[in-house]
């Protein structure tokens, strides 16, 4: 039958260009339908020879068309043109009956090739002797194989025993370069180069003493018309007619890729190699310049950039630190952290690789002819940037490599700033540990609590009477601690070996003989154990000395004394009331003198417990409540007196109860010392949260404070001796706020007199913690 008579139908909601010109070229009359219902409707209502379908259908796949088309019709071919071939989906159309595969990827001349030859196969017309279904079935078969093979990615080819090509497939002609007719008839040689050819050669007559189905792989190089070699893998089999070999089937895969990223896999490692090897050079670096100029150096010669710059952060600006051999000569001047390329991966501390600085908004305006940059950050210290006059010069590789190489060179400028600390460090030991006025020695903690002396300072050989070289090596303890102290230095380096800070007062064996010492005993390393320890050797026999002295003189005046003069004034009492009135005056003097010894005596005892109590007795405490209860005092004690108070409901200072005795102190001296028929004492309590303070000022009309009581409070004036009792309470004031972190001024009374001002540290009533010692918020 001619193809005039030859009826196609077209299933394909979207009928390509490619397609449809394949078509139209075809000597057949072609029905275009959309669905799998249409195309079945049009197999029961005529005769259809063929069914050509694509992969894209409405409501169902092609190959379960190509089933139902092939149940529904068993004579009519089929042939599926999909969108886009793979191998899986060949597999399953042909699975499904189909006859012929070609994508739409094809020329339409392919295509209708290809549908050409499917119907050819099918010609009613054909006169052959054989039985119409078995003719059917091999040519099935045949298209069905011919499929496959088009279908493979790979190339396919098929030999004559004489290495001739009897076949080959598109994917072979896609690779070399040849067509069809060029290839079919030609020998394999043709497209492959001579060791190619030998190598195969050699592996066919291997396939001859082989098993059947043996099959041999092995690479080489496939010549293309033009003249070009790829790099390919080869696998070879041999085909058998009635039980001897009768040709080659070959399969031919392009490993370009392959060998490609093999080398790429190559030359990557070599480099990273390499760079490891750079983080061995930077560690011999002794400078920030000598690793600068490493950095550029292994650029070059490492990562093959061709022009290199290093800046480093200083202020503001990008500066220069290092630049390639190409720079030599040229201007370059820092740049501001805010601009160009530079700034902005400083800024953001990431890479940043621009393909077209021309093109790029954040690239500084430049006359270079400079295209592309990779920018690499390190760390906060600064920018590399490799630059290149192509554009897109640097990929992904690079980027990864760069930033290798900036973390070894960001470790090794972490490393030099971090020696040249301990350097430092060291070296102000060095100075401490030589000039130190207390004993220093350094042991070490080897097989047991005993510390071993590694070195000791000029101050301890000065103190305990031992050179260096006497001590090193040695157990410290057999030198300096007395037979019946033993038990206590081993606990002492018992806690200090666990990693313990030990402190206490001990009796050491000294150049001047037995003395008391406190000792410090710090340990390095303060987790689990310890093997280094620092021991500190304050000598405090004359501290104690004096401390011993000062409470006996202080017992004998504050107990003794005041004992006595209690008798003495008592007698005076006695005789006041005995002797006549001329003689009572002088009982009088004595009852006087010894009531201001008394009181003299009470002074001492209130300025020595608040010495003792020091920052321990310091609490927070309503200065206003203070001011209120010492103001009622006065006016209960001298009721002549004009008395005039401001303060604040609440006002809390950083105090306690010193200083409410001080306050009390003061007032009482304004009264006590005032010269004038009626003492006047203004009071003014302030909080003063700009300035952190409560200030406190008593002013008063009397005579004023001496100025050499002034000089001596404020330290201008050496002590020689307390005028009179108001010397030592002005003393006991001036401690009672200077302990808690204030200050006692003086200042002049206008038109006469004195203004006392205690200023505390100031807190908030926020911050005061609750508790039975919190201040009541009541006033009460």
């Amino acid at each position: 039958m001619s193809h005039s008579e030859i009826r196609v139908v077209y299933v394909d909601p979207s009928p390509t260009a490619t397609v449809q010109e394949a078509l139209d070229a075809l000597d057949a009359t072609v029905d275009v339908v959309e669905t799998t219902a249409e195309c079945l409707s049009r197999l029961s209502a005529d005769a259809v020879h063929c069914v050509l379908t694509t992969d894209r259908l409405p409501e169902s796949d092609c190959v379960d068309l190509c089933r139902r088309v092939r149940s529904h019709a068993p004579e009519t071919s089929i042939v599926a043109c999909p969108s886009a071939g793979s191998e899986e989906l060949a597999g399953e159309l042909v699975a499904a009956g189909v006859d012929g595969y070609v994508p739409q990827s094809q020329e339409p001349e392919t295509i209708r090739s290809r549908i050409d030859g499917v119907l050819e196969d099918h010609d009613p017309s054909d006169s052959s002797l054989e039985p119409a279904p078995d003719r059917i079935g091999r040519d099935r078969e045949l298209e069905w194989t011919k499929t496959v093979v088009e279908a493979v990615g790979d190339s396919v080819y098929g030999l004559d025993l004489d290495g001739r090509f009897v076949t080959v497939n598109d994917s072979l002609t896609e690779l070399t370069g040849y067509n069809r007719e060029e290839l079919v008839g030609e020998h394999v040689s043709t497209i492959f180069t001579d060791d190619g050819f030998e190598r195969g050669r050699s592996r066919v007559r291997s396939l001859l003493d082989a098993p059947r189905d043996s099959v041999e792989t092995y690479e080489g190089r496939v010549t293309t018309r033009r003249g070009e070699h790829v790099p390919s893998e080869m696998t070879a089999t041999l085909l058998y007619s009635e039980g001897e070999p009768d040709g080659i089937v070959g399969i031919i895969r392009d490993v370009s890729d392959r060998k490609r990223i093999e080398r790429e896999l190559v030359d990557s490692k070599a480099k990273i190699e390499s760079l490891h090897g750079i983080a061995s050079e930077l560690d011999d670096c002794h400078t920030h310049q000598d690793v600068y100029d490493l950095t550029v150096e292994a650029a070059e010669e490492v990562l093959n950039f061709d022009v290199c710059v290093v800046d480093s952060v200083q202020g503001e600006y990008l500066v220069k630190e290092a630049i390639s051999s190409e720079l030599d000569g040229t201007s370059l001047e820092r740049m501001p952290i805010d601009e160009g390329i530079a700034g902005k991966t400083h800024r953001h501390c990431r890479t940043y690789r621009v393909a077209d600085l021309r093109a790029d908004d954040d690239a500084a305006a430049t006359k270079t002819a400079f295209r592309s940059v990779l920018s690499v950050p390190i760390g906060d210290r600064g920018v590399f940037q490799a630059v290149s006059t192509e554009v897109g010069a640097f990929d992904d590789e690079d980027e990864e490599l760069a930033e290798l190489l900036l973390s070894h060179v960001q470790n090794a400028l972490e490393r030099i700033d971090f020696e040249h600390q301990l350097r430092t460090e060291r070296d102000r030991f060095a100075a401490l540990f030589e000039n130190v006025p207390d004993a220093v020695v350094i042991g070490r903690h080897d097989d047991g609590d005993v510390p071993i002396v590694e070195s000791i300072n000029p101050a301890f050989e000065r103190i305990f009477g031992y050179d260096e070289s006497e001590l090193v090596g040695k157990a410290l303890d057999e030198f300096i601690v007395p037979t019946g102290d033993a038990a206590e230095a081993r606990t002492f380096n018992r806690l200090s070996a666990r990693g313990e800070v030990v402190e206490g007062e001990v009796k050491r064996i000294s150049v001047d003989g037995l003395r008391d010492f406190m000792v410090r005993l710090v340990p390095v390393e303060t987790e689990d154990t310890s093997e280094t320890v620092f021991g500190l050797y304050t000598d405090v026999t004359e501290r104690k000395r004096r401390r011993k002295r000062v409470e006996i003189l202080n017992r004998v005046l504050r107990h003794d004394l005041r004992n006595g003069m209690n008798i003495v004034r008592g007698c005076a009492e006695m005789l006041e009331e005995a002797v006549s009135d001329e003689q009572s005056q002088y009982a009088e003097v004595i009852r006087e003198r010894s009531t201001d010894l008394v009181e003299l005596a009470e002074k001492t005892r209130a300025a020595e417990r608040t010495l003792e109590n020091g920052e321990s007795a310091i609490d927070p405490i309503d200065v206003s409540d203070a001011v209120r209860q010492a103001t009622a005092a006065l006016h209960r004690d001298h009721p002549d007196a004009a008395v005039e108070c401001s303060a604040p409901e609440r006002c809390f200072a950083r105090a306690g109860d010193s200083f409410e005795t001080a306050i009390r102190q003061v007032i009482e001296n304004a009264i006590e010392h005032n010269d004038r028929s009626t003492p006047t004492v203004e009071i003014s309590l302030s909080d003063r949260p700009e300035d952190g303070l409560v200030r406190l000022s008593i002013a008063d009309n009397g005579p004023g404070i001496p100025d050499e009581e002034r000089e001596l409070l404020e330290e201008d004036r050496e002590i020689t001796q307390l005028r009179h009792a108001s010397g030592l309470g002005l003393w006991l004031v001036n401690w009672a706020v200077t302990q808690t972190g204030g200050r006692l001024r003086f200042e002049e009374n206008d038109p006469r007199g004195t203004v006392v001002v205690l200023e505390v540290p100031r807190v908030d009533t926020e911050t005061i913690p609750a508790g039975p010692n919190r201040p009541p918020m009541d006033g009460g």
